[in-house]
C-alpha cells in the first residue's frame, strides 16, 4: 500500500513538473524567443552555396574522366585477355593478366583517393558556409532576442512567424 502512494505521489510531482516545464516553454514560444532556420536552404540556395556547389560539380567532372580512362584501359586489357588469351603464350597472358590486376588495383586506389580528397573538399566548403551561417543566425537572436535557434527539420510544427531562413539568407547574400 504504501509502495502505490509513493507510486502515485511520484507520477502527481512528475506530472506537475512536466506541466510546469512544457507551459513555460510554450509562453516563451509565443512571445517570439524561439525561431526556426531551415539550414540546409540556406546552404543549398545562399551565394555561397551555390558556388560550393559548382566548385564540387568541377571536380566530380575532373575526377570522372580520370577514372572514366582507367576504366576504359582495363576493359581493353580485359577485352585483350579474353578475346586472344587462348593463342597467347604462357608467359605473355601471365603478364596481361598481372597488367589486369594491377589496374584494378590502381583504379581502385585511385577512387578511394578521390572519394576521401571529394568529402574533405565538400567539409572545407561546408564548414565556412555553416559558420558564416551560424555569425549571422547568432547575431539575429541576439538583436530579436531569441533564447532558442531550431534547426528546421527536426520541428514537428512551426509558426511561419518565427521562422527566419529568409532573413538569414538576405544577410549571407549581402556579404
Amino acid at each position: 500500500m504504501k509502495k502505490t502512494i509513493l507510486n502515485l505521489s511520484l507520477a502527481v510531482f512528475l506530472m506537475s513538473a512536466a506541466t510546469m516545464f512544457f507551459g513555460s516553454v510554450k509562453a516563451n514560444a509565443a512571445g517570439s524567443s524561439i525561431a526556426v532556420v531551415n539550414m540546409q536552404k540556406v546552404i543549398s540556395t545562399s551565394n555561397q552555396g551555390k558556388a560550393a556547389q559548382s566548385q564540387l560539380k568541377a571536380l566530380v567532372s575532373k575526377y570522372d574522366a580520370r577514372l572514366l580512362a582507367m576504366r576504359k584501359k582495363i576493359a581493353s586489357v580485359q577485352a585483350d585477355l579474353k578475346n586472344n588469351g587462348s593463342i597467347m603464350s604462357a608467359g605473355e597472358k601471365a603478364k596481361k593478366t598481372k597488367e589486369f590486376e594491377t589496374d584494378i588495383s590502381n583504379f581502385t586506389a585511385e577512387e578511394k583517393r578521390i572519394q576521401g580528397v571529394m568529402s574533405q573538399k565538400r567539409f572545407e566548403l561546408l564548414k565556412g558556409i555553416v559558420d558564416k551561417a551560424t555569425s549571422i543566425i547568432n547575431a539575429i537572436a541576439k538583436k530579436d532576442g531569441y533564447i532558442l535557434v531550431i534547426d528546421r527539420p527536426s520541428v514537428v510544427y512551426r509558426s511561419a512567424s518565427i521562422d527566419i531562413t529568409g532573413e538569414v539568407l538576405n544577410e549571407m547574400n549581402s556579404k
